[in-house]
């Protein structure tokens, strides 16, 4: 574990104000030529970061802006291009983290720590703004630390803004495609151009991207390619001089094999740290008496299976050596709500042979991964589907010279669908797909003020409201047809007359009697059975009210439809179905002054009062099994059970060689529907302070302290037993520096920050309700986040351009909380159950999906050609340091740091109508790690990831008129 000392502090804050007089932060700007032709100057770029245009250089936020002409220059086309232009920030296709604020969690109930802006219009979704790529957009901002005091939205972690292209009355038309690997095939269009003469403009625009999968997939066609369709039209009206209006609305189409798998990983890494699939067929171990080898007692626990190897686990409480085995299907207990491993291959009981075994390990990769090697197992259902639209609309009138009002609107309604496999194989007959559906509609409104109240004094004001509504609802099914889950559990056994005897129950009853003759549980049976106009007054309690439905397992064999999730496909075999809702009401109210004390110090003073009112239930449906010996002891035991229900086949001479497709590990199946209902109201007062020294006409220093805050929300799901948490709170310190040198042709600008961070969402895992461990937001008490940041930019001649961005981001957990780590291989919770010897404190580990290194270098060289037409070479080295995906800084869970090189050659005719380029990105086909997930003990440890793209290469057409 790293601990940040008093002495650390002192070092890293003079370092960082070293790197702020010599190498501080960039941002990115169009070339301007001088009247030398061996001298090129970087032009001012002017950013809406403080919600007014104002050159970059003037703004006192760490901010890095790409401009049109950059994204086109370096070949920015996706979130993972465009974070090796950000430091200290990690972009992904559905969140971005920013020195170490974000969201590491994907479950419905809780808020993005970075905001997003689509012409100044919030939307909590990133792919939204992203998925559609960078075609047609006039600006990329991203600003890094918290943004309330000008943005009506949470934006804790920082704001990436998206400004598009605007209509002109000029008219403007282009084309482009592009070819390559992978069966690349893209193509963009542009129209712009007068409506009415000097009144209405219009822009449209289209982008239409397919690309095959780029993972070979063992069971189907190859996974995580691309099929996206967008379209835009935009409109700017201006009425009168002071008066303007602009209207967007814009439509979006995912259609594409999905790259994700098991929640998180497509691609194995390993299975309880080995680099092969495991192919038992029961998860979870046993201890064993080594001196128990009596044939009669097989049935017992602690038998020893001397055909079985011993496995060595040490007691995390004595230290002493435990002999295990693991758990014999039918016959040893395992609560793992029938979990069953799909890659088994015990004779007669599955289609796993050990060809396909071995091709399974494969696609198992402990190590390095390369691009022409990656593969994966599913059963060929991986999809993904995303269809959106969205309008954005904003009318400014300037009220006078000293006044300026807005009023912004926004809509945005999307539906998200995707099928994932669960279990990462192919097997035809152990299956487990994962469906989900998210259905959302968000609205806001935005009123802004800029008035200036004196040549020294002007302030920013705005409301905010904003509404969401979001459903989402998953299903976890076989779509082999898995008899465990189709058919209803036959139930052969009886009552002993000894046995009822001493409970009072009738000789003869069935074990699945003592569950009751309930009709088949659904997913919202729990929530029907509260029977009361209120709800939320009778079931609020996590036990109480009617919030709990149980059944016999009656089965799925696809003909029930409350057994299939709303709006979802007709499935069978679904063992979990979940169906959950928000809806968030959010108000906000914000200002911001500026006051020039004198010409070199100017003084920034902003507050904001936000709340947050959400409404949210949970519905929950799964199959589960009765577990324990106090049920099915008496029945004489889970061997005794499952012979008499058929799910262990004896040999003639009483031992059991041969379980069936009826075994069960956890006793009697049975199905459980709950349901919970939640409120909250959340309020805060955050502010900012900022003070601006202009150093000389070439650099200023900032030094600012701002706080910010997320809102509380809910563990949604899996019922959970903390099933809210409570907003997150940072105090952000940073010391700024903004210079350009040697006549403008160097840009440096830096930062050094401090972030006091409070209550942190953190993703862990803890006991559940319903028996087991579950995947909850819990609040890490405190943590703190250094970081140093530089950008530059050098023109050193005409032609050579260079630039490049580092951070240095240690964060740690700075309080004591104690997680428990069920992923943990060398603590089996099958053989130590006790809650507190799977805990770990995390007070000194890394954040969550923190970097504590990134870098980026490039370079472009340019080579005028006869008549006007030009040759461009760009080359970019990027890297990442490793990250962490738990709070564990466990190797187990970790990504590596890894690298990547892109080189490009870009052609421009002499008009500069024609633009041809060449390029390859990821020049050495290395593959990284994200989004590492490590599964527990009921998938054997499994450990997978998503991965970044491997190389591609191909060519791009441009044609501007």
């Amino acid at each position: 574990m790293k601990y940040i000392h008093t002495g650390a502090l002192r070092l890293l804050g003079a370092s960082a104000l070293f790197c702020s007089t010599y190498t501080p932060a960039l941002v990115f700007g169009q070339e301007a030529n001088s009247e030398e032709t061996d001298v090129r100057r970087i032009e001012e770029v002017t950013v809406t970061a403080e919600r007014r245009e104002a050159s970059i250089q003037d703004t006192s936020i760490s901010i890095t802006a790409l401009t049109a002409e950059n994204l086109e220059d370096f070949g920015i086309r996706n979130q993972e291009d465009l974070q090796n232009f950000v430091p200290g920030t990690t972009i992904q296709p559905y969140d971005a983290t920013v020195r170490g604020v974000g969201r590491n969690f994907r479950a419905l109930g809780g808020d993005p720590g970075v905001a997003t802006y689509m012409n100044g219009i919030y939307s909590e979704d990133l792919l939204t703004a992203t998925a559609a790529t960078f075609w047609d957009v006039e600006r990329v901002e991203v600003l890094r630390g918290p943004q309330g005091t000008l943005y009506g939205r949470n934006a804790v972690g920082g704001a990436i803004n998206i400004l598009y292209n605007e209509p002109s009355h000029e008219f403007d038309s282009s084309l482009k495609s592009i070819i390559g690997n992978y069966g690349t095939n893209e193509y963009y269009g542009m129209l712009n151009g007068s409506l009415i003469e000097d009144q209405l403009a219009g822009r449209i625009n289209f982008s239409v991207r397919d690309r095959d999968g780029v993972v070979d997939d063992l069971g189907g066609g190859d996974l995580d390619g691309l099929g996206t369709e967008n379209a835009a039209a935009q409109f700017k009206w201006t009425p009168r001089d002071d008066i303007e209006v602009n209207f967007r609305q814009n439509f979006m189409d995912i259609d594409r094999s999905f790259g994700g798998a098991n929640g998180g990983g497509l691609v194995v890494l390993n299975e309880e740290g080995r680099g092969s699939r495991n192919t038992w067929l029961t998860p979870g171990y046993r201890f064993i008496d080594t001196a128990n080898i009596d044939p009669a007692n097989y049935d017992q626990n602690s038998f020893y299976d001397q055909s079985q190897p011993i496995i060595n686990f040490t007691n995390p409480v004595t230290g002493a050596i435990d002999q295990t085995q693991r758990v014999r299907p039918g016959i040893d207990f395992g609560d793992f709500d029938g979990t069953q491993n799909a890659a088994a291959s015990l004779d007669g009981f599955n289609n796993t042979s050990a060809s396909s075994a071995a091709r399974y390990n494969e696609c198992v990769f402990p190590g390095d991964i390369k691009g022409d090697d990656v593969c994966a197992a599913t059963n060929g259902l991986n999809r993904e589907e995303f269809r959106q639209q969205g309008t954005q609309f904003n009318i400014s009138w300037d009220v006078n010279d000293r006044v300026e009002l807005k009023y912004l609107y926004g809509f945005n309604r999307l539906t998200y669908e995707r099928t994932t496999d669960d279990d990462n194989t192919a097997s035809q007959f152990h299956d487990r797909q994962f469906y989900v559906n998210h259905e959302a509609e968000y609205s806001s409104h935005e009123l802004q003020a800029f008035y200036d109240v004196s040549d020294t004094v002007s302030f920013t004001s705005g409301l905010f409201w904003y509404d969401a509504t979001i459903d989402q609802r998953g299903d976890f099914y076989s779509s082999v047809g898995e008899r465990r889950f189709i058919d209803p559990y036959v139930d052969n056994t009886a009552l002993s007359a000894g046995m009822s005897a001493a409970t009072g129950i009738p000789a003869g009853t069935p074990a699945s009697y003592l569950l009751g003759f309930n009709p088949m549980a659904t997913l919202y049976s729990a929530k029907q059975s509260c029977n009361v106009s209120s709800p939320a007054a009778s079931c609020q309690a996590n036990n109480g009210g009617n919030n709990l439905y149980l059944s016999q397992w009656y089965g799925d064999n696809g003909t029930n439809p409350d057994l299939n999730v709303t709006h979802g496909p007709s499935t069978m075999g679904s063992d979990l179905l979940y169906g959950t809702q928000t809806k968030r009401t959010a108000f906000a109210a914000y200002t911001q002054g500026v006051w020039d004390i004198s010409d070199v110090f100017t003084l920034t003073f902003g507050l904001r009062y936000a709340w947050d009112d959400v409404d949210a239930e949970e519905n929950l449906y799964r199959y589960s099994e009765t577990g324990g010996d106090s049920f099915v002891g008496l029945y004489g035991g889970l061997a005794a059970l499952n012979r008499a229900n058929g799910g262990l086949v004896d040999d003639g001479t009483g031992r059991i060689i041969k379980p069936t497709e009826k075994v069960t590990n956890g006793g009697v199946p049975f199905a459980l529907s709950v349901y919970r209902p939640f409120q909250r109201k959340d309020e805060k007062v955050t502010g900012r302070i900022n003070l601006d020294w202009d150093v000389s006409d070439n650099a200023m220093m900032y030094f600012s302290a701002t706080s910010g805050y997320r809102s509380g929300g809910f563990n949604l799901v899996f019922f959970s037993q903390t099933s809210t948490y409570d907003p997150e709170e940072l105090l952000a310190y940073e010391i700024g520096y903004k210079t350009q040198w040697l006549d403008n042709t160097l840009q440096l600008n830096g930062s050094f920050y401090l972030y006091d961070y409070d209550t942190i969402h953190t993703v862990g895992r803890e006991v559940s309700l319903l028996g087991g461990t579950s995947t909850s937001v819990l609040e890490a008490p405190g943590a703190e986040v250094l970081g140093v940041e530089a950008e530059l930019v050098y023109y050193p001649t005409a032609s050579l351009a260079l630039g490049g961005n580092f951070s240095f981001n240690p964060s740690e957990y700075t309080e004591t909380l104690r997680f428990s780590d069920t992923s943990d291989r060398n603590i089996p919770g099958s053989l130590y159950p006790d809650f507190e010897q799977l805990t770990q404190d995390i007070k000194g580990n890394q954040l969550i999906q923190v970097p504590e290194g990134k870098a980026t270098a490039w370079a472009s060289y340019n080579i005028p050609l006869n008549a006007g037409a030009q040759l461009e070479f760009f080359g970019l080295y990027s890297w990442i340091d490793e990250v962490f995906y738990s709070p564990f800084e466990s190797d187990d869970e970790k990504a590596d740091g890894y690298d990547r090189l892109d080189l490009r050659g870009t052609y421009t005719s002499s008009n500069g109508n024609w633009v041809i380029s060449a390029f390859v990105n990821n020049v050495f086909d290395d593959v990284g790690n994200l989004q590492v997930l490590r599964a527990g003990e009921a998938e054997f440890f499994r450990h997978s990831s998503g991965n970044t793209v491997p190389r591609l290469f191909g060519m791009e057409f441009t044609y501007q008129y």
